[in-house]
C-alpha cells in the first residue's frame, strides 16, 4: 500500500485530534474533581453511580420521613403525659371526695374542676403539628374532638404509615378515641375505658347525688384504668421511638457506606491526574512537533 501525503495529513491530524481530546478529559477532570462527567465518559462507571445516587436519594428520604415521625410521635408523647396527669388528678380528686366528704362547696369546686379537667383533655386530643391534628386519624384538617354533647370524637380510626426503609412501614400516629374514647365498634389496643364519658357521669352524680360512694369510687377505679390506658399509649409512643432511632442509626450508616463508595469510584485523584496531565501535555507537544515537521516536507525530500 503506498503512503500518499494525503494519509500521512490525515494520521497526523486524527493523532492530534486524539492527544488533544485525552488532555481535554484529564483537564475536565481535575477542574470538576471527578472521573465521569457525562455517561460518554464510561457508560459502566456512570450507570454505578447513577444506582448509587438513587441509592442516596432514597435514603435521604428515608431520613426525612424518620424525623417527620419523630417530631409527631414527640409531640403525642407531650400531649398524652398531659392527658395522664390531668387523669390522675380527676381520680385522686373523686377519691377523696368517695371518703364522704359532704361539704357543699368542696363538691360544687369538685364540679367545677372536673369540667376543666375534661375541656384540658379535650384541647390536648386537639394538639395539632404545623396546622395538623394528630390525634384525628386519617381526619387531619378539624378538631377531632369537641365539647358538645357525646360522642365527643369526631375523627375516623385510620393510621397514618410512613415508609422508613424499602418496604419497611411505621405508623407515627395514635388515634384519639382509643385513648380518651373507645367504643365497643372500634378496636382497643390501649383498654376499653371512656374517659371522657366518665367523667361526665361523675359530674353528674356529684351535682345530683353526691352521696353515692359507691358510684364515686366505681368512677375513681375508672379513671385509675384510664391513666393505665394512657400509660399504655405512652409506651406505645416509646417503642415506635426507639424503633425510629434505630432505623435512623441504620439508615445513617447505609448513606455513609453509599457516600464512600460514591466517592471511591467517582472523586478524581488529582495527583495522579496531574502526573497524567503533565505525561499526556509532553505526549501532545510531541505530536505536534512531529506533524511540523512532517508537513515540512516536500517533493524534493523524496528525490
Amino acid at each position: 500500500m503506498r503512503i500518499t501525503p494525503n494519509i500521512t495529513s490525515q494520521n497526523s491530524l486524527y493523532n492530534i485530534q486524539r492527544s488533544r481530546s485525552q488532555l481535554n478529559d484529564l483537564q475536565e477532570k481535575l477542574a470538576s474533581g471527578q472521573n465521569v462527567n457525562r455517561p460518554s465518559d464510561d457508560p459502566v462507571t456512570a450507570r454505578l453511580l447513577l444506582g448509587l445516587n438513587d441509592k442516596l436519594v432514597a435514603t435521604n428520604q428515608y431520613s426525612s420521613n424518620i424525623t417527620k415521625a419523630e417530631i409527631w410521635l414527640n409531640m403525642s408523647n407531650t400531649a398524652l403525659e398531659g392527658m395522664h396527669e390531668y387523669v390522675n388528678q380527676a381520680q385522686s380528686l373523686v377519691s377523696s371526695l368517695a371518703s364522704g366528704t359532704t361539704d357543699a362547696a368542696i363538691q360544687n369546686s369538685a364540679v367545677e374542676q372536673l369540667k376543666l379537667i375534661k375541656q384540658q383533655l379535650i384541647d390536648m386530643g386537639n394538639t395539632q403539628l404545623n396546622g395538623v391534628y394528630i390525634f384525628g386519624g386519617g381526619v387531619t384538617s378539624q378538631p377531632p374532638f369537641h365539647s358538645g354533647a357525646a360522642p365527643y370524637y369526631q375523627g375516623d380510626d385510620t393510621e397514618l404509615n410512613i415508609e422508613i426503609s424499602q418496604g419497611t412501614m411505621q405508623t407515627m400516629n395514635l388515634v384519639g378515641s382509643q385513648i380518651l374514647a373507645p367504643s365497643e365498634a372500634a378496636s382497643q389496643p390501649y383498654g376499653s375505658t371512656d374517659i371522657l364519658q366518665t367523667i361526665d357521669d361523675l359530674i353528674t352524680t356529684i351535682s345530683t347525688n353526691p352521696n353515692d360512694t359507691a358510684a364515686l369510687q366505681a368512677g375513681a377505679q375508672q379513671l385509675y384504668t384510664g391513666g393505665l390506658q394512657i400509660e399504655s399509649a405512652i409506651s406505645t409512643v416509646a417503642t415506635r421511638l426507639t424503633r425510629l432511632d434505630s432505623a435512623q442509626n441504620m439508615n445513617t450508616a447505609t448513606k455513609n457506606t453509599l457516600l464512600t463508595v460514591f466517592d471511591q469510584v467517582q472523586s478524581a485523584d488529582s495527583a495522579e491526574l496531574g502526573v497524567k496531565l503533565t505525561q499526556q501535555l509532553a505526549a501532545f507537544e510531541a505530536t505536534l512537533s512531529a506533524t511540523a515537521k512532517i508537513s515540512q516536507l516536500s517533493l524534493l525530500d523524496y528525490l
